[in-house]
């Protein structure tokens, strides 16, 4: 025992006189190889995280899979390690490295128990949103024996290091040779971690559903498959792509030019989280009150919209249909969607979100897609309110006010406004709200809930109602059209929906629908019908939100833009596009496109990669 700590003290001091140079060498090898040791460990240890709320055994399928593994403990070893070459220190350099792992991946893991969707590379452009969202009394945060184990695993880790390994490291000019060994690793494991083919052949689906987006993404761990979606962040173009073939085929469809006698306004409301429940059977909800609403669906053109997401990510649905794209970008800078169009056509472009402009980057977005005004909370609806989020009977009002401006200015307007009165996540607690859901068999956090949800909900379709009576009245020609972005938040982790009896996993067709399925409306007043010459009403086809606006233009009778009218034939096909990894082709949904269907696909991407990525509209924008 003498000697143990004799040599200990040693340890300590490095460059004691006797110490030879071949002991020195060979404890800095222990070092860098006890530190790569403990870093992968860690790795191994945030794996616990990576499940979220999702079943245990999922563990046990990453351990049999030697690939997830590697993919997800390597690059927190690697960032272990480039951090013991800054410090020198192996207990510094595991707690700086190993802190931020466990950072990203605790912030991971309060995503998926919260609005049961992972972590992306590109949500770090949304830092802002995302702790706005997390604060006050939106989320709660809490911890686990999940979160415990790992912060256990990380202390311990940094201990063991500083009984183990003590002491500085090599000269500084050593070590950054080892900070740049571990960017270089970095690049070298960065085209296996971003290879598509690699990452589906890495699926892990013992205990998860292949079909909802989420538990994909789950299966990878959560290391690897947030590294790879920096692929989704930096988008390449599909196969077989040729920009100059793709600007020649999008030729042979010319934009076409709205008659003006034929020009009708048109304002879209996409509806936050509006959901009808009235179709799902849940046991002792009161459903009377969509009454309002089916009255206003039997006069208009309905249907159903298959989204990309599930109670959360709004902007997809939104800037789906606004742009066309079946998946989108990342908006840097002025981007082709209707909106440009129709300002080409002479239309006033605006809108209305009584909300943070930051909110989603909506103050810059907006403007790349062509508006040319948009209002929201701040120095506008908050002078009319002050409630968190702004209520329908305050946005509906002011969006016809400045319809009237327009008209009074001689010219249609094509407004789009999102709503946020609904907007969850929904009270757990008695609020005193009307109760629809009742139920021994309820505990009073999902009843309080749903009750808080379905009072605003019904109070948003009064006020839209009252909305489309203004319209009727309105001398002016303008349609309608609304829809919801995605099913609402219920409880973390979706335990409202499992007591209520609502599979949302997206298994089979019937979960994939009942996840991702919202509604929409499209509706005309008698100045726009005598216009089109036909009523706006009956049952329209599922389509993604990409083909929401070619159903509009459908109604107007208008070609639209050549983008578009290649969209029509496209959706015949395809009516579905979904980026959760489902497509329908020609009324079968699957995970594939059958084989005789794969030249029109690869021609439906790449015309959609050439919308994505070529501005079109400079000589609208100039004028």
């Amino acid at each position: 025992m003498k000697k143990f700590w004799k040599e200990y003290f040693l340890f300590q001091k490095e460059l004691s006189p006797g110490w030879s140079r071949g002991r020195r060498e060979l404890y800095y090898a222990y070092r860098v190889i006890l530190l790569l040791c403990a870093g992968l460990c860690m790795g191994l240890a945030l794996l616990v995280l990576a499940i979220g709320p999702y079943p245990r055994g999922t563990l046990v399928d990453y351990l049999c899979h030697w690939q997830t593994l590697l993919l997800n403990t390597v690059p927190v070893a690697l960032l272990v390690l480039f951090f013991y070459g800054l410090t020198g220190r192996t207990g510094a350099a595991f707690l700086l490295g190993g802190g931020i792992a466990f950072g990203f991946s605790l912030g991971n893991f309060y995503k998926l128990q919260f609005r049961d969707d992972p972590l992306y590379f590109e949500d770090m452009l949304i830092l802002r949103e995302a702790k706005a969202m997390a604060s006050g009394d939106h989320y709660t945060l809490f911890i686990n024996w999940q979160i415990l184990l790992t912060l256990f695993c990380l202390l311990l880790g940094w201990v063991l290091l500083r009984l183990l390994a003590p002491g500085v490291g090599r000269p500084w000019w050593r070590r950054g040779a080892l900070a740049l060994a571990a960017v270089a690793g970095a690049a070298a494991l960065s085209p296996v971690v971003l290879d598509g083919k690699i990452y589906a052949d890495t699926q892990n689906f013992g205990h998860l559903n292949q079909w909802s987006a989420t538990q994909n993404y789950i299966s990878h761990g959560f290391w690897y498959p947030f590294l790879h979606s920096i692929s989704d962040f930096v988008e390449t173009p599909p196969p077989g792509y040729s920009k100059a073939k793709t600007a020649q085929l999008l030729a042979e469809y010319p934009d076409a030019d709205i008659p003006e006698e034929r020009k009708i306004s048109i304002v879209g409301l996409m509806r936050e989280a509006y959901a009808d429940f009235s179709q799902y059977g849940v046991p002792g909800l009161d459903v009377s009150g969509y009454d309002l609403y089916h009255a206003l669906e039997a006069e208009s053109y309905t249907g159903d919209l298959v989204t990309n997401i599930f109670a959360g990510g709004t902007v997809d649905t939104e800037r789906c249909f606004l742009t066309g794209n079946y998946q989108l970008r990342n908006f840097r800078g002025n981007a082709n969607s209707y909106a440009w169009y129709l300002r080409g056509q002479g239309y006033a472009i605006e809108g209305s979100h009584p909300y943070y402009q930051w909110f989603y980057n909506r103050q810059n977005i907006n403007g790349y897609l062509g508006f040319e005004q948009y209002r929201y909370l701040e120095g506008d609806y908050d002078r009319m309110t002050q409630a968190v989020y702004p209520e329908d009977a305050v946005l509906l009002p002011e969006i016809y006010s400045d319809l009237e401006k327009c008209w009074a200015a001689g010219k249609p307007c094509f407004s789009f406004s999102v709503n946020v009165q609904s907007h969850g996540p929904y009270p757990t607690w008695d609020t005193g709200a009307e109760e629809y859901l009742t139920g021994a068999q309820y505990t009073p956090e999902c009843r309080n809930a749903m009750n808080a949800y379905m009072t605003t909900i019904m109070e948003t379709d009064r006020q839209l109602a009252a909305f489309m009576d203004r319209l009727r009245e309105a001398p002016e020609p303008v349609v309608l059209v609304t829809f919801g972005d995605h099913l609402p938040w219920m409880g973390d982790g979706n335990v409202f929906y499992d007591e209520m009896g609502m599979d949302v996993n997206a298994s089979g067709d019937a979960g994939f629908y009942r996840r991702y399925t919202t509604r929409y409306l499209i509706w005309a007043n008698d100045a726009a019908k005598e216009i089109i010459g036909h009523d706006v009403t009956g049952e329209g086809p599922a389509i993604s939100p990409c083909y929401l606006m070619n159903l509009v233009f459908g109604q107007l009778g208008w070609d639209g833009p050549g983008f578009m009218q290649a969209m029509d034939e496209m959706m015949e096909v395809f009516p579905i596009a979904s980026t959760t990894g489902r497509t329908m082709t020609d009324g079968v949904l699957a995970g594939q496109v059958p084989e005789e269907r794969l030249d029109l696909y690869r021609r439906f991407q790449h015309l959609q990669y050439y919308w994505r990525n070529e501005f079109l509209y400079e000589a609208v924008m100039e004028e």
